[in-house]
């Protein structure tokens, strides 16, 4: 769905800089207090892959009430959006510091339960109301200053990826927890201010300008096509997280590296430079491809090669589906319903990852359905026929589904279907992707 070119503001660049930097500091604190819970309840809950699958599926649920929050908060001019959220803001300030609840699991819980339970409780308020400013600022920053919102998406995605990384390097082995905890409401406070500044940029109604260029309302096919972009790359971080600690390499804080990279693949591809995200998407299959060649391989003689290589396509693969997304975006005036269903498709891809897999597989055999998954999508996309690779009709039909066959095969080739390991088929679906690639 093409969106429509709004005419910049006067005086748009110090708006631009106000609003870029709310944004990014939003989602510095939101994903800087991910690891710091997490780090809070480690005695309680201990490290298990499953355990940060289950506060995943909780971070993502939360996000969606958030982006929820903030669609249905678009229904009001928008003098009265800022005085709600700025109200609710504080109000949510009254849970600071960040603590979790004098809670322990008991001895039979179910931990796919009482994670959520314990995170909703502790930090619920907070992250809901932070969550839900990346579509509710962007939405202000297109009726005060007129220009295109997408790309501060990106600058939203920086600041997670930054916030995340951050907190490993400087806060985890610098400060003790409740100290950490502190620091971060400072950051609260700062971020009121910024967003204070926002707000009084809000104008009191809807400009005629920005009525006038509004699109129809997108259509239930496109917002499921939305949702499916983003349930794939959200779904394959987590199984990423779960195959790497379980089948090739146990590092500490291992999971950090397909959250960051997953974030970081939202800031290339809604980047207001489409360079990098074009060449994403030149590479994608390619990494589909070679993503279904090395999921069953052996990663015992070179586990760092492995877990390099599974990180690129991670990074890749989602890269190219956001910037698909980035591609179908609607217009600005329907920027909040467009942010809702990706965050649909987010929670989709995590209940299958953090609830669905672990009661119906023995294996990570998430992952290698969900790069097949990525291969159609992209594939659907015409992303295989760059440069000629394959031409529309027939031979693009077979390329279309070649990458979700081989991966069939190549689960029987691991006996997952209660066949013999099989090696002669490991060696028959490489030489079928080989060529292809």
């Amino acid at each position: 769905m093409a969106t429509v070119a709004l005419q910049p503001a006067a005086g748009g660049r110090f708006t631009r800089a106000r609003f870029t930097a709310c944004v990014f500091a939003g989602s510095f604190l939101l994903f800087l207090v991910q690891p710091m819970v997490a780090r809070m309840a480690l005695p309680r809950l201990g490290g298990a892959p499953a355990v940060w699958n289950s506060a995943m599926l909780v971070y993502q649920a939360l996000l969606l009430v958030g982006y929820a929050y903030a669609h249905l908060l678009g229904r009001l001019a928008p003098r009265k959006q800022a005085l709600v959220h700025l109200g609710l803001f504080a109000l949510a300030a009254v849970t600071l510091p960040i603590t979790l609840i004098s809670a322990n699991p008991p001895p039979q819980a179910n931990i796919f339960l009482w994670v959520p339970w314990l995170l909703v409780v502790s930090i619920g308020p907070l992250f809901l109301i932070v969550s839900s400013q990346a579509p509710l600022l962007q939405r202000w920053y297109a009726l005060a200053h007129g220009g295109d919102p997408y790309p501060l998406y990106a600058a939203s995605n920086l600041g997670s990826f930054l916030g995340l990384i951050t907190y490993p390097l400087l806060l985890e082995p610098l400060l003790p927890v409740m100290a950490q905890s502190h620091l971060w409401s400072l950051g609260y406070g700062l971020l009121a201010l910024l967003l204070v500044a926002c707000a009084l940029q809000v104008p009191k109604s809807v400009p005629i300008a920005v009525r006038e260029s509004a699109t129809p309302a997108p259509k239930l096919p496109e917002i499921a096509r939305w949702i499916a972009l983003a349930a794939i790359p959200s779904g394959l971080m987590l199984s990423t997280t779960l195959h790497l600690t379980t089948d090739i390499v146990a590092m500490p804080l291992l999971w950090v590296m397909p959250l960051g990279l997953y974030l970081l693949s939202f800031s290339v591809a809604f980047s207001a430079n489409r360079g990098p995200a074009r060449l994403m998407v030149r590479l994608a299959p390619f990494a589909v491809l070679g993503s279904a060649c090395i999921v069953f391989a052996d990663s015992t003689p070179y586990p760092v090669l492995v877990l390099s290589a599974v990180l690129g396509a991670l990074l890749v693969i989602s890269s190219a589906l956001h910037a698909m997304l980035f591609d179908r975006r609607p217009d600005p005036a329907h920027l909040t319903i467009f942010y809702l269903s990706t965050s649909v498709g987010g929670v989709i891809g995590g209940l299958f990852c953090a609830l669905i897999a672990p009661l119906t597989f023995d294996w990570t055999y998430e992952y290698p359905l969900l790069i097949a998954a990525a291969g159609f999508a992209l594939s659907s996309g015409n992303a295989l026929a760059w440069k000629g690779w394959t031409r529309r009709g027939t031979i693009a039909r077979l390329a279309r589904w070649l990458v979700p066959a081989a991966l069939i095969l190549a689960l029987i080739g691991t006996a997952a279907f209660g066949q013999s390991d099989n090696d002669w088929v490991k060696l028959a679906v490489a030489a079928i992707l080989t060529p292809v690639g």
